[in-house]
């Protein structure tokens, strides 16, 4: 695909502005660059707008937003977004990019936790959302990660101890695996995170997790639920500035954000069963997947039937806040696949845990994979290393955040593009409006000016059933230019249909259309002017857009 940066690495918040600031400079009748709200230390919530503005301005046009960072460590997540934004800039004189921006406006906050994702890439430590201590004040009793080598990486630490868990494997001596029940005798070991102990502790035990503030769970709707999600709904700046823009901007249609790692698309609900949700807007979602299986290889699979299966339910997601509160379809991309790539691919539904043989040979899989295809990089063979607390361990393993949390620079580029092409296909679906049939007929006293306003689109005007449940989305409203003889100033056409509801059955020699709810509506208006008076019909919607017609009376 054809872009103008490169994407072997991941950007921090300087070279993400930088490169942010370049696009509103070079093509300002395409793209805007604004801040949804400033982090604690300092940094914009940086928001991109794309759209051909010679075609109708940003926020008159069907919305389509994504998101990376809501996790700060999953720096991938910018990356998708800030490579798509490339992409359609990049690719603006092709025909079919640039007749997408006329039709559609692209928004886009490719780090909603900059001060946690600036944390994360410049420093060892690995973090959920924010650098804030959560839910503790200070740091707790235990084992806590610290790079203790100098080598930029928190990997892992073995220690010795006749009672531990783990032996060396025989097969691989790279590898840890557990010991039998059965085996008393041998060369045992206990396996931490590299670190330091803190506290006065009779066993070692890894400390409590520093950073554990999930913004994901920080979001309206079920918040509470699964814990994690900080003192209070929406109680994060961040998540406060994320929620803030999409509320305000009511043309938005869906919201796809970026994660890693899994190899697959979650869509909602995530805190009930999606046997309790709406239908036709499950299937919806389900045909969104297909497009997405053929242009990523990844499954799409529900939050709480598929991906959470058995474990206790989630809320105050970006996901659910979306589909509930403001009545939007969003999902979830989990990006990279590296189980996959291994060959220890995601059962569905259910999220099972590895057996310990399971997990043994999936660390031999991951080594056996880096071995082949990135010479070896992003694993430390085991050193010696004399702790200053415990004495003598050793310290080797993963690049974690490099290998399992985020691809390895080589392969950033590839995990870009396919999300990308997909992308270019689900933007498509939105509702759109168009205006036909616009006549004007003399009838002597006065004229009759009649339009048909259509939904050329997917999905419908309301974008989900639950928008419609929860009163967040007005009806398609048309108005005319020249005063109405009978004093209407508009007319209100409810929600228009897309041809996902347009039903049919395979009886018979192919597929039939059968009886379904309107996608278009006809409206008239009867207008005292002149002959040669210029009247336009503007039909308007939350989440279609705009479309006007412009005829002469004659």
């Amino acid at each position: 695909m054809k872009t103008q940066y490169v994407y072997d690495h991941y950007y921090d918040y300087a070279e993400l502005t930088a490169v942010l600031q370049s696009f509103a400079e070079s093509y300002p009748s395409l793209f805007r660059l604004s801040s949804i709200g400033t982090t604690p230390e300092g940094r914009n919530i940086w928001l991109a707008e794309v759209t051909d503005t010679s075609a109708g301005d940003f926020d008159d046009k069907p919305g389509f937003a994504l998101d990376g960072n809501v996790h700060a460590g999953e720096v991938t997540g910018s990356m998708a977004c800030m490579y798509f934004l490339d992409v359609l800039l990049s690719g603006s004189d092709d025909a079919a990019i640039r007749d997408l921006l006329k039709k559609y406006t692209v928004y886009c906050v490719p780090r909603i936790s900059p001060d946690g994702s600036e944390f994360y890439l410049k420093t060892p430590y690995s973090i959920r959302s924010s650098n804030r201590l959560f839910p503790y004040d200070e740091e707790q009793e235990g084992i806590q990660p610290e790079d203790l080598d100098g080598d930029g990486v928190i990997r892992r630490m073995r220690i010795r101890n006749p009672n531990g868990l783990f032996k060396v494997s025989p097969d691989d001596p790279r590898v840890m695996i557990k010991r039998r029940p059965d085996e008393v005798t041998g060369e045992f070991y206990d396996v931490f995170s590299e670190g330091v102990l803190k506290g006065a502790v009779t066993e070692l035990q890894p400390a409590p997790e520093r950073y554990g503030e999930d913004f994901n769970r920080n979001f309206p709707g079920w918040w509470g639920v699964g814990g994690r999600g900080g003192a209070y709904g929406l109680s994060a700046p961040e998540t406060y500035a994320f929620a803030g823009f999409l509320h305000d901007h009511p043309n938005i249609c869906t919201c796809l954000n970026f994660h890693t790692a899994g190899g697959m698309y979650l869509y909602p609900p995530a805190f009930k069963s999606k046997a309790k949700a709406d239908r036709g807007d499950m299937q919806r979602y389900e045909e969104i997947g297909r497009i997405c299986k053929e242009e990523t290889g990844y499954r799409f699979v529900n939050l709480s039937d598929d991906f959470l299966g058995d474990m206790a339910p989630v809320g105050g997601s970006i996901d659910d806040f979306c589909h509930y509160v403001l009545g939007i379809v969003s999902f979830t991309c989990e990006c990279w696949d590296l189980q996959e790539r291994c060959g220890y691919p995601h059962e569905f539904p259910g999220k099972k845990p590895l057996t310990d043989e399971e997990m043994a040979g999936y660390e031999a899989a991951r080594l056996k994979w880096l071995d082949e295809h990135t010479d070896g990089s992003g694993w430390s063979d085991w050193k010696p290393f004399d702790h200053p607390q415990l004495g003598r361990v050793e310290i080797g393993g993963l690049d974690m955040k490099h290998v399992t949390q985020n691809p390895p620079s080589e392969f950033i580029e590839q995990e870009l593009e396919k999300h990308t092409k997909f992308m270019l296909r689900e933007i498509k679906m939105l509702p759109k409006l168009e205006i036909s049939d616009l006549k004007a007929e003399d009838l002597g006293d006065y004229w009759r000016v009649s339009a048909k306003i259509c939904n050329t689109g997917y999905f419908p005007t309301n974008m989900t059933a639950e928008g419609i449940k929860i009163g967040c989305v007005k009806p398609v409203r048309v108005t005319v230019s020249e005063p109405d003889l009978d004093g209407k100033d508009h007319v209100d056409l409810g929600q228009l249909n897309g041809f996902s509801l347009a039903g049919s059955y395979g009886w018979g020699m192919g597929g039939t259309t059968s009886n379904h709810k309107p996608q278009s509506a006809a409206v008239s208006f009867k207008i005292k002017a002149e002959p040669g008076t210029e009247v336009t019909v503007t039909a308007v919607s939350d989440r279609a857009g705009r479309a006007s017609g412009t005829i002469i009376l004659a």
